[in-house]
């Protein structure tokens, strides 16, 4: 009788314990948003099932633009989800996977979204580099900060320190690019699976 009380207590123990590891996060919270404040997306997001976005930013489909405004709708830790509307009321849910990002739901949602207008994200970028960005291209020449805005961080797995010299990022589920810099700037782009 003891082993199933102490069981039953573990039991709960842990059920208390998860449960309280299980609180939604709030945009509003993590931005500390004061009213009428705009969220936008960080950097340029590519999806085949807008109900099923990879967290990896698998660069295949569609695309949702960097500077994109957005109307958060809420976050799921049970599925771990994060669900989000354009302005135009089309909604979108990124699967998030914390084993690949190496990161909480929270820092990733910092990541991902901003409440820096575009304006303020593309100030001083020249207009052809921009145009590049805004459709998903990296080149030789764009520095950290414009790769940031064209393909978002790289997932932690492959790319653990945003000081390495290279970054690696997924273009189908089982192939990837490596972008090769020297200090800012990227020097070379390569694809390793042809």
């Amino acid at each position: 009788m003891r082993i199933f009380g102490l069981r039953f207590l573990v039991a709960a123990f842990l059920l208390a314990l998860v449960s309280g590891c299980a609180e939604p996060v709030l945009f509003s919270e993590v931005f500390q948003l004061e009213k009428g404040g705009k969220i936008y997306t960080k950097y340029n997001i590519w999806y085949t099932d807008p109900d099923d976005i990879s967290c990896l930013n698998i660069q295949q489909g569609n695309l949702i633009p960097v500077g994109t405004e957005i109307e958060p709708v809420g976050t799921s830790h049970w599925q771990d989800r994060i669900i989000f509307k354009d302005a135009s009321g089309k909604q979108y849910t990124i699967k998030f996977a914390p084993e690949y990002r190496i990161c909480s739901m929270r820092d990733f949602i910092e990541y991902t979204f901003t409440t820096q207008s575009p304006k303020e994200m593309f100030a001083g970028i020249p207009d052809k580099v921009l145009s590049r960005i805004r459709r998903g291209e990296v080149v030789p020449g764009m520095n950290e900060q414009q790769v940031l805005l064209a393909y978002g961080p790289p997932p932690a797995i492959r790319t653990p320190d945003l000081r390495n010299e290279t970054w690696i990022y997924w273009v189908t589920e089982s192939e990837t690019v490596r972008l090769v810099f020297r200090g800012d700037t990227v020097r070379q782009i390569l694809n390793l699976n042809n």
